[in-house]
């Protein structure tokens, strides 16, 4: 019978009791290397490295340190838990499974006069080349910053797979979180109207509706297993998958497996946005410089002769199923926005710097207390506040998203959070002895699959249009959503949240503020700050934000978050090219 105490230990010590169970001759070698192990994991490592005195003790240590199978997986100087190793691996084989699957034939003559048709635009060359490849390639990358079209890409890609299927394909859209789903089908339907299509296509695609991977592989607690499945794939003929950045290797692989060979998959990403909350970098492993070979290069070329793309005799894997579009359409050459970004991006922290003074309208910095900063909040809130006087829901949510605070660290979001309720009190909005009042904006927690609410949804709290008293309402495909107070999920404010939390949501106005304990040190490991202004986080809070970014914060800590980049360490990029070699 298995020991109680075993439910009350954490991963690690469970993990290590194991060990001492299971080899207690080498427990004493391996337990430290356990501990490092999910430490590595917490910070979205799949491995970590060790010395070659270490790895020649580890392989002393019989069974328990090995290849597959083993509870420790010693690859050169690589160690990983084994279940880890084995995610990683089974990822690797599912993508050059869909990779590799027969590519459509294309008609030519068609396929070249909506092209030109539909890529007519300047500086639109890199969205005409990702789609004509994405259509002879199953398995398809697009990356691209925000305004670069990758949604218009797409909008098109499903153009051209229509015009080149026999019936209309079954086609869905996902991401990792509701707020990426809504968003990105809000962005196709309204791309769908800016080019000409048969009618029946048009309405066929805009009746697609963004749906959570949770949702779309109907994953059920308790287990957390799919509908979906290998043996009972979904029934599409293609998936679009948006913020691929934010997908960690595990329910990756449970999005692949549940792909049946043939279907078209086409992942959006950008790929210097924050990793997922959990393990793996799966847009770093993907991402490449695309590269044809001659096979490629001559299909392709039968109805786009004039693409962009190098060619090469033997490319790297993926290096075709992979393209990366890199001209703002909204961040231009006089965009204070875009030239920030783009000084991040390349880690020139002063010149990233001398942006505020160059755009003092579109960028800011500033400073001051909770206190003083949510009293601002509130003025620039007034169009917000008017919409729920009126009861109106829809404006209401509208205005939601005209200034949004981020905050690296969660603990700062729950800060502003309070500080802004106290605001709202002294208003006479919000009572402190009331959980709830008119107005206030809040973030599921929890997936509530009864009530089809996800981790990440955004809810306002307005009158009940049909009773006394308060209703939360959240925005869906086709309206809103009203659900009692007394069967909401649990929540939190959201008038601040985390950069990871603001994922796949743009808004007016962006402040970010640094976290409280200050820029960490130089020498800080990385492992010793689970999370904190760095590069990525950086970039990712700039690029929420359409019209103005506001830091609040001094430059000794701006140049830290430039300067300072973490990269997770992951195998599955070698993974993948050790699947295709030999091919």
């Amino acid at each position: 019978m298995q020991d109680p105490e075993h439910f009350y230990l954490s991963p690690a010590a469970a993990a290590t009791r194991f060990i001492e169970n299971f080899a207690p001759d080498v427990a004493g070698v391996a337990s430290p290397f356990v501990v490092q192990l999910f430490n590595a994991l917490q910070n979205g490592h799949s491995f970590v490295r060790i010395s070659d005195g270490d790895a020649a003790a580890l392989r002393r240590c019989g069974g328990l340190v090995g290849g597959a199978g083993s509870p420790l997986v010693l690859a050169g100087n690589r160690l990983f838990l084994g279940r880890l190793w084995q995610l990683e691996q089974d990822l690797a084989a599912e993508i050059k499974r869909l990779a590799e699957a027969p590519a459509p034939e294309v008609d030519w003559m068609q396929t070249a006069q909506n092209l030109q048709n539909w890529f007519a635009d300047k500086g639109s060359e890199g969205q005409r080349d990702a789609a004509a490849l994405a259509l002879i390639k199953p398995f398809m990358l697009i990356t691209g910053g925000p305004g670069t079209g990758k949604t218009t890409t797409v909008a098109k890609l499903l153009g051209l797979v229509c015009a080149n299927s026999a019936k209309l394909p079954r086609i869905a859209l996902a991401a990792p979180t509701g707020k990426a789903a809504a968003h990105m089908a809000r962005a196709l339907h309204q791309a769908l109207e800016k080019f000409e299509m048969p009618s029946e296509t048009k309405t066929h695609l805009a009746a697609l509706e963004g749906k959570t991977v949770h949702r779309l592989l109907k994953l059920r607690p308790p287990q957390m297993r799919p509908a979906f499945d290998a043996q009972n794939p979904l029934p599409l003929d293609m998936l679009v998958v948006d913020e691929a950045s934010m997908l960690d290797v595990s329910l990756l692989l449970d999005l692949l497996r549940a792909v049946p060979t043939g279907c078209r998959l086409v992942f959006l990403g950008d790929p210097f946005q924050l990793p997922s909350v959990g393990v793996g970098a799966v847009l770093a492993a993907l991402a490449r410089e695309t590269v044809l070979d001659a096979e490629t290069d001559r299909r392709l070329r039968e109805y786009l002769p004039e693409h962009g793309f190098q060619t090469a005799g033997h490319p790297p894997a993926l290096a075709q199923n992979t393209a990366a579009l890199t001209v703002s359409h909204r961040f231009g050459a006089d965009s204070g926005i875009g030239c920030l970004a783009r000084a991040v991006v390349a880690g020139q922290s002063e010149e990233a710097w001398a942006q505020f003074d160059k755009f003092p309208e579109h960028l800011a910095v500033m400073a001051g207390t909770p206190k003083q900063q949510a009293a601002l909040l509130y003025r620039k809130h007034a169009a917000y506040w008017r919409a729920v006087d009126a009861g109106d829901v829809q404006t209401a949510f509208k205005h939601a998203a005209d200034v949004v605070v981020l905050a690296a660290w969660r603990k700062d979001a729950a800060a502003f959070n309070e500080a802004y309720l106290n605001r709202l009190m002294l208003e006479k909005r919000a009572r402190a002895d009331v959980p709830w009042y008119a107005g206030q904006m809040l973030m599921v927690t929890r997936n509530d699959y009864g009530l089809d609410l996800f981790n990440g949804d955004i809810g306002l709290m307005m009158p009940n249009a049909d009773s006394d008293g308060l209703a939360a309402y959240f925005k869906v495909s086709d309206g809103l959503k009203k659900i009692p107070v007394s069967r909401l999920p649990p929540y939190e404010p959201a008038f601040a949240m985390t950069v990871h939390k603001s994922q796949g949501s743009e808004y007016g106005e962006v402040w970010l503020l640094p976290p409280s304990g200050g820029a960490p040190a130089a020498d800080t490991d990385e492992d010793d700050v689970l999370s904190g202004l760095n590069n990525a986080l950086l970039y990712t809070a700039i690029t929420r934000a359409r019209e103005k970014f506001v830091f609040w914060g001094g430059k000794n800590e701006w140049t830290a978050a430039v300067e300072t980049r973490k990269k997770r360490q992951t195998a599955l990029a070698d993974m993948i090219g050790d699947c295709f070699k030999g091919n």
